[in-house]
């Protein structure tokens, strides 16, 4: 995860300004908030936006950032809720809370549902592996013994042969202007027969099990 200054700084970059301008917005505590839907994300951007005196600026990012998503909320619009799938992310190092749910909002923005054990019983149908300090190629020799544990052994994600890798490295950073990277990501690993964005082998991979 990116440290809060970081993430500030992808945002005030991409709204063309000097990354000085982070230390203006430091100890605003509107922007320490959780965010938990898409729509929190835009106005996370209008806000920082508004405080510099860019929110023209802003908007057109948000109009960029909206096209782009809309586009996959659109297409998955008729999917009903318990037919799409319950998705779990195994990440080398811990999610902090801010991280954690800027990905489950990325999850649900692209047609998944996050896991919970308590609700799904038969364990998650999509395993994410987030390589966040090394290659998604160097993490691959480490799944097969997270795979074998009881656990996780008879879920339908095992059964249905859906692991993945993504680059954590690249991706899923809570970057509030790479938003729509990352729900592309998800939705062409979630739902490949309608989405092709060009990231497999690069962005994400999948881990054959047989």
């Amino acid at each position: 995860m990116q440290d809060y200054t970081s993430y500030l700084s992808t945002v005030v970059k991409a709204l063309g300004l000097d990354e000085a301008c982070v230390k203006l917005l430091e100890e605003d505590i509107n922007l320490t908030q959780q965010l938990h839907h898409i729509d929190q994300i835009y106005e996370r951007i209008s806000y920082i936006g508004t405080s510099l005196n860019v929110s023209r600026e802003a908007e057109k990012l948000i109009e960029e950032l909206a096209e782009r998503i809309n586009i996959v909320v659109h297409k998955l619009k008729f999917i009903a809720d318990n037919q799409r799938p319950t998705v779990k992310v195994v990440a080398e190092s811990t999610l902090d809370n801010e991280l954690e749910a800027y990905i489950n909002t990325i999850i649900r923005t692209a047609g998944g549902r996050v896991y919970n054990e308590v609700l799904d019983t038969k364990g998650p149908q999509l395993f994410i592996f987030l390589a966040q300090n090394r290659s998604m190629f160097q993490l691959l020799g480490e799944i097969p013994g997270f795979l074998a544990d009881e656990e996780w052994e008879s879920t339908p994600a095992i059964k249905e042969n859906k692991v993945f890798l993504i680059d954590g490295e690249k991706h899923l950073l809570a970057s509030l202007p790479e938003a729509a990277d990352d729900v592309e990501l998800l939705a062409e690993i979630l739902y490949p027969q309608y989405f092709v964005f060009g990231g497999e082998g690069e962005s994400w991979m999948k881990f054959e099990l047989s």
